[in-house]
C-alpha cells in the first residue's frame, strides 16, 4: 500500500468559492491554501503513527472561522462574520490507531457554509465553499 497521499500535519486545505459576496469570486480575494491552525483549522492526530517524524491525522478535520480570525478570501464591501466546514476520511481501510487516515482529495460533502454582513446595508449574505485537502504535507512518504 502507497502512503504517499496520507496526510500529516503539515497539511494544506483548499476553499473554492461557490456563494456569497461578489468581491469574493475574484482570484485576488483568495487568501491562498490554508494550512493547519490551532484555532481555525484543526486535525485530530494519531499519537503513534508518523510518517518521516510528522503525525498522521486520522479521523477528521474541523474547520471554524469566525470575525477574529477571518476566512480564506477577503472583501472589501463585507465583512465575515462565521464559517464552519468538516472534512472525513474516505479510505475504506488505512488506518492510524483504528481510525481511518485523511488523505488528499478527501473533501468536505457539505463544504464550508458562512455568512458575511454587508458593510453599507448590514445585510447578512450567506456564503459557500467547497472544501478539499490540496497538499498532503509530505513528498514521498516512508513508513516508521
Amino acid at each position: 500500500m502507497s502512503l504517499e497521499f496520507v496526510c500529516t500535519e503539515d497539511l494544506k486545505v483548499k476553499f473554492t468559492n461557490n456563494s456569497g459576496p461578489p468581491d469574493i469570486k475574484n482570484p485576488a480575494a483568495y487568501l491562498g491554501d490554508q494550512g493547519v491552525d490551532p484555532v481555525k483549522i484543526v486535525p485530530t492526530y494519531s499519537q503513534k503513527n508518523k510518517l518521516g517524524n510528522r503525525r498522521v491525522t486520522t479521523t477528521g478535520i474541523d474547520i471554524q472561522w469566525t470575525a477574529a480570525t477571518g476566512c480564506a478570501f477577503v472583501s472589501s464591501a463585507f465583512t465575515f462574520v462565521t464559517g464552519l466546514a468538516a472534512i472525513q476520511p474516505r479510505a475504506l481501510s488505512t488506518k492510524a490507531e483504528g481510525g481511518l487516515v485523511l488523505r488528499k482529495g478527501d473533501r468536505s460533502l457539505v463544504g464550508c457554509i458562512g455568512s458575511w454582513t454587508n458593510n453599507s446595508s448590514g445585510a447578512t449574505v450567506v456564503c459557500s465553499c467547497q472544501v478539499e485537502i490540496s497538499d498532503a504535507g509530505q513528498d514521498k512518504a516512508k513508513a516508521q
